[in-house]
């Protein structure tokens, strides 16, 4: 009975970012759990492989390939959600992200774009689906957010910012848009994906350091991070105005990037 609750079929969720790491493992989960995933990157070949992996597992899914950042290109994810399935019922803003730069050393062009590419496309990917379900009577999104927005990490003041801002942002829309619909979002800490690693493998040793400062030990799975997001997707689901902390426990920066001072 408890179980059933956790059921997502007939619905269709929006995914962005769902070309690999986070975004692709709660695409696949919510696949899973029985919802038609459209899911978006910008890079054909990365959204197509998830896509493909979805439904030869037995789901149901469709790529799109879309800048979130764009208007445009937001428009006609939405717009491809609505003709082929007729509905949007979730929405999980995934993409995000920015390059590492010291704070003197952030240019303005750096510093806006970590803005749009954290803040900006969530608000464009959901002003253009809220209308769609505000029709039907209820939906759901869930932000990506990080734990850099509580606790700002040396070399990414430009993310930190920009994901503080997606926090801010989640806030608002939950309480503009209740209560046909609900918006929490995710903080994470450290998951086990290839951008990870590849930053990982620039810095021996940073690894065990990572885990050291995580009181779990351990890095985190993005199919937990989608068993999260199939329960904030339920009909039933009491929580909106909500920042979930998914990050090991940790109470500060656990990142093992070498900064040193100025």
């Amino acid at each position: 009975m408890a179980l059933e609750q956790f059921n997502l079929q007939d619905q269709v969720a929006i995914v962005t970012g769902a070309g690999k790491g986070v975004g692709q493992g709660i695409a696949r989960v919510l696949a899973e759990a029985g919802a038609t995933v459209v899911g978006t990157a910008r890079t054909e070949s990365d959204i197509v492989a998830t896509i493909d992996g979805i439904t030869s597992a037995g789901g149901s899914g469709v790529a799109v390939v879309a800048d979130a950042m764009s208007r445009a290109d937001g428009e006609r994810v939405v717009g491809t959600a609505m003709d082929r399935f007729g509905r949007i019922d979730i929405l999980v803003n995934n993409v995000g992200g920015a390059t590492y730069a010291r704070f003197l050393d952030i240019t303005d062009e750096d510093f806006r774009l970590a803005f749009d590419w954290c803040v900006t496309s969530t608000f464009i990917m959901s002003q253009l689906a809220v209308p769609h379900m505000i029709e039907a009577g209820h939906g759901t999104i869930t932000n990506i957010s990080s734990g850099s927005a509580r606790f700002g990490i040396r070399a990414l003041a430009a993310y930190c910012t920009a994901k503080g801002g997606l926090e801010a942002l989640t806030r608002a829309m939950a309480q503009e848009l209740a209560p046909k619909i609900r918006v929490n979002a995710i903080a994470l800490g450290s998951f086990a994906t290839d951008g990870l690693q590849s930053s990982l493998d620039l810095m021996p040793g940073s690894l065990e350091q990572m885990m050291a400062a995580t009181p779990l030990h351990r890095l985190g799975n993005v199919e937990d991070l989608g068993r999260l997001c199939v329960y904030l997707s339920t009909r039933d689901c009491y929580a909106t105005n909500a920042i979930f902390h998914v990050d090991g426990g940790i109470d500060s920066n656990s990142s093992p990037l070498p900064i040193p001072d100025y």
